[in-house]
């Protein structure tokens, strides 16, 4: 028991004595920007603004300490050296879009929600590869098109991978990079009677140019639309969603993967595991990027 305490008394003293200074601090801080920099090709046109970007990257790094006390899945990435407003032109979600009243709520019949288990569209075949919408807020073109390209699978066509550049440069319900919504992507689709390839009309809105519609238009290579309705009561207004869970996972078996705007506010740092509620809000006002859901989870919580 002596020797215990002393190790502990010991242990104390070293860990109060190599504590670390604000200057080793800064140092570790201002190497770890000169490796980031060099991880994702960052170039700065001036002092000045690699001063900017270093003061905000410091900023960021607080930041991301306090996520990790709620939900650790938080580290430095690529977007780490630009302000909350730079990151939102990387998603692309217009909230003030609404949703139109006259597209009904479908609703999957004869598929049972179990307590547990899981369900992923991948392990059946049905999905694209990942795609990047760099800098351009066109999440919604990607949401649509991988929602469309796995129900074109499904109906017994070839897994095909279709064109999100069509409704970033010819969709004129939507913005473009300055964001736009899935669902007025389907109403596109299915008057245009179908979308093209990736390859015929591939994606070139990275840079944050959305481009001008393709005249004439690429061959229609499939992913026609007879009808879409919403897997749950569509959230909009002041009040926070409520999510009918089981509603969606049995239109997402039934029917396949399905569009879903999401608040991804949080996202900037994101590097990995399963972010939990805390990090992201239920108000439709905060819904601000596009995915596609594929995947169920269901586990039951022990108190």
């Amino acid at each position: 028991m002596q020797f215990t305490v002393a190790a502990t008394i010991a242990a104390a003293t070293l860990a109060s004595t190599t504590a670390l200074s604000t200057e080793g601090s800064n140092f570790l801080l201002a190497d770890r920007f000169e490796t980031f920099k060099v991880e994702h090709n960052k170039v700065y046109a001036s002092a000045e603004e690699h001063a900017e970007r270093f003061a905000i990257f410091e900023e960021n790094v607080n930041e991301i300490a306090q996520k990790n006390a709620v939900n650790n899945v938080h580290g430095i990435t690529r977007f780490s050296d630009m302000t909350k407003d730079e990151f939102k032109f990387f998603l692309g979600v217009d909230h003030t879009m609404k949703a139109d009243p006259t597209v009904e709520v479908v609703r999957a019949d004869n598929v049972t929600v179990g307590s547990t288990g899981s369900f992923n569209w991948n392990d059946e075949g049905k999905l694209t590869a990942v795609k990047d919408q760099a800098q351009c807020g066109s999440c919604w073109a990607f949401s649509a098109t991988e929602t469309i390209e796995t129900a074109w699978a499904m109906a017994g066509n070839s897994l095909t991978e279709f064109s999100p550049q069509d409704l970033v440069s010819c969709s004129t319900k939507d913005a473009g990079c300055n964001g736009g919504m899935p669902s007025n992507a389907f109403d596109f689709v299915k008057a245009q009677g179908g979308l093209p390839t990736d390859a015929s009309y591939p994606y070139t809105a990275g840079a944050g140019d959305s481009g001008t519609c393709k005249s004439p238009l690429p061959a229609l290579a499939g992913g026609t639309i007879s009808d879409w309705g919403y897997g749950q009561t569509p959230c909009q207004g002041f009040t926070a969603c409520k999510e009918d869970t089981d509603g969606l996972i049995a239109a997402l078996k039934q029917y396949g993967p399905m569009s879903i705007a999401i608040d991804a506010a949080a996202w900037n740092s994101y590097t990995g595991g399963v972010m939990t509620s805390a990090s992201c809000s239920s108000s439709p006002r905060k819904m601000d990027h596009a995915g596609k859901l594929f995947q169920s989870y269901i586990q039951p919580f022990s108190v």
